[in-house]
């Protein structure tokens, strides 16, 4: 299992989305900032509930030139029944073979990234049992951080 690290661009995998779209982080190189959040095997309520605040203040995340990946592990149908859980703004990836989900070294609950604009990883968080996860706040100061690191 391949754990990325702070400092490390993001491996580039290409996932297809909920409304059949090819997607993958290079997408982005140049243009935005990404949170990737790669939900694990187990459900977790924290990461689940981070990811519907995410959604809530997506006009915020936008505003700072930056974009939420939502990654799911499995079958369709898991991808398929979160989108009717609660209809999310930004792209719901799905990966069925759950090699993008060993690639970033989140396999059991799952963890949070936020890369800067031209993919560089700048925060990690890989979900612990009963951890706590960064708040949206502190996502969009860490968007705000990559920003300032490199201004064009």
């Amino acid at each position: 299992m391949a754990n990325v690290a702070v400092g490390e661009m993001l491996p580039d995998v290409r996932l297809r989305s909920i409304s059949g779209e090819w997607v993958s982080p290079s997408d982005y190189r140049g243009r935005r900032a990404l949170v990737l959040v790669v939900l694990g095997e187990s459900p977790n309520a924290a990461l689940w509930e981070l990811l519907m605040a995410l959604a809530d203040r997506y006009a915020e995340v936008r505003q700072e030139e930056a974009e939420v990946l939502a990654i799911v592990p499995g079958p369709r149908e898991a991808m398929e029944a979160l989108a009717r859980v609660r209809s999310l703004p930004f792209p719901l990836l799905w990966d069925e073979d759950r090699r993008t989900q060993r690639l970033y070294g989140a396999m059991a609950i799952g963890a949070l990234f936020v890369a800067d604009r031209y993919g560089e990883i700048y925060f990690i968080s890989r979900v612990e049992e009963g951890g706590t996860l960064p708040s949206v706040e502190d996502i969009l100061s860490w968007i705000r951080f990559t920003e300032a690191q490199c201004p064009e």
